[in-house]
């Protein structure tokens, strides 16, 4: 899971029917035999292999990830699903690169006057320039937003053509959690930008309104950033240069404006509708960025449905498997070993694969992904939501895995996304059949709708869920999400994180049994999964 703030007998799992005969949403009527089990030991020993100290925590790029990415492989050869890259093979390339900023060839003159890199400013590396600059004039345009569906669209009446586009970063108050994360993100902007035709953007990091101060910001500016090397996954072509300020700074970019920076702020805070005007500066913007390819792939298998109207449909399950490497170079224990991140999650989709290919094949095809660079920025799943390969048909759904934390016995299942779209009554009832229930997002403020591989595929416009372990417990000192914020303010992206925790593989095949009972319904469903009318992301 990408990087967030916030801080046993172990029993053979018989797994039930997924059918219930006569369901009219259900096309495999006929009554299954038991499927075979899922067994703590089969969550463990695929644990094992990926989170020891050998594969050095799956870094993207680095051999301990590909050693992984083969074994992911020999599984998927082992249950018989067919190789899904677009060469024939297992292993489709994604195109990642690490760029770095150019800090003595960064620029930002505002009506003549040139300010600090690091200080007053810092220009993002961009994903496709060497080398670009703009100089225009400015236009503010609150937070840069169009969401017509939601009454907002900040650049209603601006004319931002070959302009610089300066907004505030975040969202309006008010806003469903899921709604404001995606509309915050700089993906969203940068494209909603360019769409209107902006040469350049200015991302104002305002003091009160953003969780990390511009100081936060400036001290990492000169650090390597991994991306696509395709435009429409990081930086608009279009969009030739973009910098992020903090208060100071807009402060003078409003001067002589007729409206301070102050009450704009404050504007925001009180959650009213911002202004949106010429700025009286002429600004001029450069950078310079050098990069160096990054070699991994995404591992596809896939399982061809049996229904020859519906196999043309696709199941896409999802579980990264890249972690963050060596971590910690200088410590005595130097390794993140990604056990629960996501080590858990692959394994769960491992074995729910082994489940579905032993029992009748579903109508749907089924598609199974181990993913590359969650850890860097989501980028695995960014290429293949937008570059589907010939082999996986049509996505008509995802349901992600991502960091099933198995340290407690859990009650519920978390299925970020569910409320959106039709997989969320499939959902709940395959979570019922394995004999527990389906909670809402019991920290929204944290926004994991958007911090996990499924969110590439919502912006591809496919129905998604993100599974994640609950935080009911039957121990009082598991319960109410204890066990699991103890994890992330503990070993969470930490060396921690590693075999010595007190797994509880149990629990882990509970949840792989859960996944199976969740893919089985969606891949058998009459009706092709749909977004709800009064979803933001139904397109």
């Amino acid at each position: 899971m990408r990087r967030f703030t916030l801080a046993a007998a172990g029993a053979a799992l018989l797994l039930s029917a997924c059918a219930t005969s006569g369901s009219s949403t259900d096309l495999n009527t006929a009554s299954r035999e038991a499927a075979p089990v899922i067994t703590a030991g089969a969550i463990e020993a695929h644990i094992r292999f990926l989170a020891d100290d050998l594969l050095e925590g799956r870094d993207t790029g680095e051999r301990g990830y590909d050693i992984a990415a083969r074994y992911v492989e020999s599984h998927f050869r082992l249950l018989g699903l067919e190789p899904g890259a677009a060469d024939g093979s297992y292993h489709e390339p994604v195109p990642l690169q690490n760029m770095t900023p150019d800090p003595e060839r960064a620029r930002l003159v505002v009506n003549g006057e040139a300010l600090a890199h690091g200080q007053d400013f810092i220009i993002s590396a961009h994903a496709v320039h060497d080398e670009s600059a703009v100089s225009a004039e400015a236009v503010f345009a609150g937070y840069g937003i169009t969401a017509p569906t939601l009454g907002f669209d900040d650049y209603e009446g601006l004319d931002v053509e070959g302009r610089i586009v300066v907004i505030l970063a975040g969202a309006p108050g008010g806003l469903p959690s899921d709604v404001a994360a995606h509309l915050s993100s700089n993906r969203t902007k940068a494209a909603m930008a360019a769409d209107r035709g902006a040469a350049g953007a200015i991302m104002i990091m305002a003091d009160g309104l953003t969780r990390f101060p511009f100081s936060r910001m400036a001290a990492m500016a000169a650090n390597p950033r991994p991306s696509m090397t395709t435009p429409a996954a990081s930086s608009p072509e279009s969009l030739r240069v973009s910098a992020v300020i903090g208060t100071d700074t807009a402060n003078r970019l409003f001067a002589g404006a007729g409206q301070d920076f102050d009450s704009i702020v404050e504007a925001a805070l009180a959650g009213e509708r911002l202004p949106r005007f010429a700025l009286p500066a002429q600004i001029e913007m450069a950078q310079a960025t050098s990069r160096e390819p990054v070699i991994s792939a995404n591992v596809v298998g896939i399982l061809p449905g049996s229904d020859p109207v519906l196999a043309g449909e696709s199941v896409v399950v999802t579980a990264h498997l890249d972690h963050i490497g060596i971590c910690q170079p200088m410590a005595e224990d130097p390794i993140c070993n990604g056990a629960l991140d996501n080590a858990s999650g692959t394994a769960a989709m491992l074995e729910s694969a082994r489940v579905l290919v032993s029992g009748p094949r579903p109508a749907r095809t089924v598609v199974f992904i181990a993913l590359t660079a969650e850890e860097k920025g989501l980028l695995g799943s960014a290429h293949i939501a937008a570059h589907p390969t010939p082999a996986m048909g049509e996505m008509v759904a995802n349901i992600n895995l991502d960091m099933p934390v198995m340290l407690y016995e859990f009650n519920d299942v978390i299925a970020f996304g569910a409320e959106h779209s039709s997989l969320g009554p499939l959902t709940e009832a395959a979570v019922a059949r394995a004999g527990v229930s389906l909670s809402p997002d019991p920290i929204p403020e944290q926004s994991l709708f958007v911090r996990s591989d499924h969110y590439n595929f919502v912006r591809a416009g496919v129905p998604s869920i993100f599974l994640m372990t609950g935080f009911s417990s039957p121990d009082p000192e598991d319960d109410e999400g204890q066990a699991f914020l103890r994890f992330l303010g503990g070993n969470y992206h930490q060396p921690g994180d590693n075999l010595s925790q007190p797994l509880r593989f149990d629990q882990g095949a509970k949840f792989a049994r859960i996944n199976f009972e969740i893919i089985n319904a969606v891949a058998n469903a009459r009706e092709t999964p749909r977004w709800n009318d009064d979803s933001f992301f139904l397109q």
